[in-house]
This record gives C-alpha cells, structure tokens and sequence, in this order.
C-alpha cells in the first residue's frame, strides 16, 4: 500500500496565513487608532445632528430608483461638473461616442454643480442621449451625483470624472465585465496592477495617505475608494443612496462603506489610466482637511447609528426587489 505524499504548501497559501495572522496581532494597535477616530467623528456628527443631514439638502427622489429601469437604457453615466472650463464638452463627447461605437444603449447625465463659469453652455447641441441637469448652488460632488442618480433610467449606473484625467471609454469596459459577473459595484482601482498613472507626484502621495487611513479605520477590502469611475447595479444604488449623507469628495468612499455595511461585497476592481488633468488640480489643503473630517463622520456613523444598516423607509424587500440578481 503506498501513501500520497502530502500536499506541499502553495506560496499563497503561506501568504494568506501570514496576513491573517499580522492582521490579528495588529488588531489592538488598530483599536488604538480607530477609537480616537470615532470619538472625534462622533462629536462630528453631534455638532450637525445624529445623521449629520448636508447643509445643503440633496436630491430627495432617489426613491426613483425603485422603479424599473428603461429597456432601451442599459447604462446611465452621471458625469458632474464645476467650473471645468473646456475641459467638459470634449469629455461628454468622448463618452458619447464611446458608448455609441460599442453598440450600448445609454443615457449620459451631466450635471452642472453651481458652476458659474458657463461651461455648461458648451453641451449645447450636443445629441439627445446627452441631458444637462443645472444645480442653483454649490453642493459638493456628492450632491452632483445625488441630483443625477436620482434621475438615472439605466439597468447600470456609472459615474466619471468630467474633467478629463479618466477617459469615459473604461466605463465600456468596465461594464462589459459588469455583464458577466453581475457585480455590485465595479470601480476604477489605480493600484491595479495594469493600471497606469501620469497624476502628480503631490496627487500621488495624497492619494496613498487616504488610502492608507481608509485601509486602517474601515478594512472595507477596498484599497481605492477615491478613483472618479465607477460603475453600480441599479438595485444596488437604490438601496444604499437614500442611506447616503457625505455630499462631498467623501461620497465615494461612504458609497464603499454603505454597501459593504449593507452586504453587497461583490465588488470588482478594474484597471485605469490617469492622464493630467485639463481642468486643472482640485486637490487642495482645503479639500484634504474637508475629505479626512467627512471621513471620520462617515466612520462614527458606521458604527454608532443604525443608518448605513437601515433600509429606506418603503423600499422594497430584497425577495420583492426585480433588480436583485439570483444567488
């Protein structure tokens, strides 16, 4: 009688023990950095109100979503924009005739967040499937996206970046791969191994501190939350976007937390090109303080309130839900 020889062990499978095992032994010193953080979010959110409601009221019919989407949309892209100068029209146009060339049937939402530089001017003429939605004020990208996911038809709902450092042609791809899995979210990731990057090196190291402060306060399994393009499952954005407070550059990582604190977890990253931006940087000191406070909100939410837990008053049950897909 002879006996199997044993299973050798796999150098990935060393590799994820020794992960597991650093992350348990960095577990405390993890608390001692997360609890500081949730205390100082947690006086955050009772300056403004336990939900921390936006000073400036956000699209409030995302109940819209529930509804079924259009049979002649499969994707919506919401592509927000302040003072973008003539950064935008060749963008928008871009993405229109990326979506047409691959045969997609497509809604593309523009929307205006208080610019006063007129740039929305320059969308006039642009084809039917081109909508311009213009907000009176200011309320911070997140508040863009709101106002345009709101009035979303589409199957898939996507959003990019209209300033031109991400060309709109990913959301083809990325909604090719969303076809064949039924993702819950599929997201433009610049460490993906294939992705490639001409961002600043000041854009650079700003991005690896967020990540790196995201990666040790919310262990979503997400190592980029900030990248601008996306792309989200219609019933998927119905359920958490009424659950959503952060009106800023924080809505895309509250995006991440809401859905993940929710139980979508399908969620694929995807390689991208970053060019230089022809807008010009919007990363600022203001901006940095402004997105590391909305995080730390965005944390004593997560865990000292029962709203990124909580389905929307009158959404549909998840067994009643026509866009959720089949285990």
């Amino acid at each position: 009688m002879t006996t199997a020889a044993p299973t050798p062990r796999t150098d990935s499978g060393l590799r994820t023990r020794t992960l597991a095992a650093a992350r348990y032994l960095l577990m405390p010193l993890r608390l001692l950095v997360v609890l500081p953080a949730m205390l100082v979010g947690r006086s955050l959110l009772r300056r403004s109100g336990v939900d921390s409601a936006p000073a400036v009221e956000v699209w409030t019919e995302s109940d819209r979503l529930w509804a079924p989407a259009n049979a002649a949309i499969e994707l919506s892209v919401i592509m927000p924009f302040y003072n973008p100068g003539d950064a935008l029209a060749p963008t928008v146009r871009r993405a229109h005739e990326s979506l047409t060339e691959a045969g997609v049937g497509f809604e593309i939402i523009a929307v205006s967040d208080g610019s006063t530089d007129g740039s929305e001017a320059t969308l006039e003429g642009m084809p039917a499937e081109v909508k311009v939605i213009v907000l009176p004020e200011n309320r911070g990208k997140g508040g863009a996206l709101h106002a345009g996911f709101a009035r979303a038809r589409g199957s898939w709902l996507g959003f990019v970046d209209s300033d031109g450092d991400i060309d709109p042609a990913h959301l083809v791809d990325y909604l090719r791969v969303a076809r064949r899995g039924g993702f819950d979210i599929v997201f433009a990731n610049k460490k993906h191994d294939l992705s490639e990057s001409a961002s600043s090196p000041f854009r650079k190291l700003v991005s690896f501190g967020f990540s790196s402060i995201v990666g040790t306060l919310f262990s979503l399994g997400v190592n980029d939350t900030q990248t601008g393009c996306k792309l989200v499952r219609r019933d998927v954005m119905a359920d958490v976007l009424p659950r959503m407070r952060e009106t800023r550059f924080a809505f895309d990582l509250e995006l991440f937390v809401t859905a993940v604190t929710a139980g979508y977890r399908d969620l694929r990253p995807q390689p991208v090109r970053l060019e230089e931006r022809m807008g010009g940087s919007t990363v600022t000191k203001k901006t940095i303080l402004r997105t590391l406070t909305d995080a730390l909100s965005v944390l004593a939410r997560r865990h000292t309130t029962d709203l990124y837990r909580t389905a929307p008053a009158g959404a549909p049950a998840p067994s009643e839900n026509p866009f959720r897909l089949a285990a």
